[in-house]
């Protein structure tokens, strides 16, 4: 008796073992269906590449069964029950068949996401770069409307008189709080760091500091047409610039997220090809024992 003991406990261990490990598969398989979303492929792409990732498990689990019952074939003076055996061959083929279809159906799962993430990617930096468009336009509108209705007061001799009169009010206006901030630190700081205030008037207050004269060539900037056409234009290269920086980035955020999603649909193929191999495993397992019994 004690001859036997040693094969007796390994067969009935490995018996134990498979049968865990095919119980294992399966809750976990049950548990993933859980909630259900048939209608979502990404949620079925994930439960194809979970089911694939751990379709092993069953094959180890039928194998250590199977390695049993061989076992015990060897041990010609014991006698071993073949309950398991047809099912486990059943079971095998079922499984085959399962790989066997998720490989097309998770390659058309991850295709049609595939297109329609390309789709949105493209549809989302268009719009982007459309509001960015339109929103160059506008403010290069609005700039010329400004500047042409300037040109034209200016072009008003009353006007243009009424103007020279105001400049030396204007000076000595602007003057007396600009030295006020200047003898202020405390004023001066905040007022450079003041979001509000206009990014010409701090470059004015800067200059004005170190150099008086700045004021006089600022009010000239504020009432000279030809000043201000040339401020305008650089206004308008400037905005335009940064209009085609975005688009830029815009388009080169657009390029690796369309590259991303072609990566990640590609290692989709590595599930799709695990998927054919269990299949191929599994079948040859089942039929070879269903045509030999």
């Amino acid at each position: 008796m004690a001859t036997h003991t040693t094969p007796s406990n390994t067969s009935f261990l490995l018996k134990f073992i498979g049968i865990i490990c095919i119980l294992s598969f399966v809750l976990n398989f049950l548990f993933l269906l859980l909630p259900l979303q048939l209608t979502d492929k990404l949620w079925q792409i994930n439960l194809s590449r979970t089911f694939v990732e751990r379709g092993i498990e069953p094959m180890l689990g039928l194998g250590a069964i199977l390695t049993a019952y061989w076992l015990d074939r060897v041990d010609e003076t014991r006698r071993s029950s073949s309950r398991l055996k047809l099912p486990v061959f059943i079971l095998s083929s079922l499984l085959g068949l399962i790989f066997l279809l998720i490989f097309p159906l998770h390659l058309s799962n991850v295709n049609q996401v595939k297109n329609q993430a390309l789709t949105r990617i493209n549809q989302e930096s268009e719009q982007l770069e459309s509001q960015i468009k339109n929103q160059l336009t506008q403010e290069q509108t609005e700039i010329n409307n400004q500047l042409a209705q300037i040109q034209n007061q200016f072009g008003n001799e009353q006007i243009k008189a009424a103007v020279e009169k105001q400049r030396p009010v204007l000076k000595q206006q602007l003057a007396a709080q600009l030295n006020e901030l200047i003898k202020d630190e405390n004023k001066y700081n905040q007022a450079l760091n003041n979001k509000d205030l206009p990014e010409a008037q701090k470059n004015l207050l800067k200059q004005y500091k170190s150099n008086p004269q700045a004021l006089d060539d600022f009010i000239s900037q504020q009432t000279d047409p030809q000043q201000l056409a040339a401020l305008a234009t650089q206004r308008i290269t400037k905005i335009t610039q940064e209009a085609n920086q975005k688009i830029t980035q815009l388009r080169t955020q657009k390029a690796q997220q369309l590259k991303k999603t072609q990566e990640d649909a590609w290692k989709e193929l590595r599930i799709g090809i695990s998927s054919i191999l269990l299949s191929i495993g599994y079948i040859v397992i089942g039929w070879t024992g269903l045509k030999g019994r």
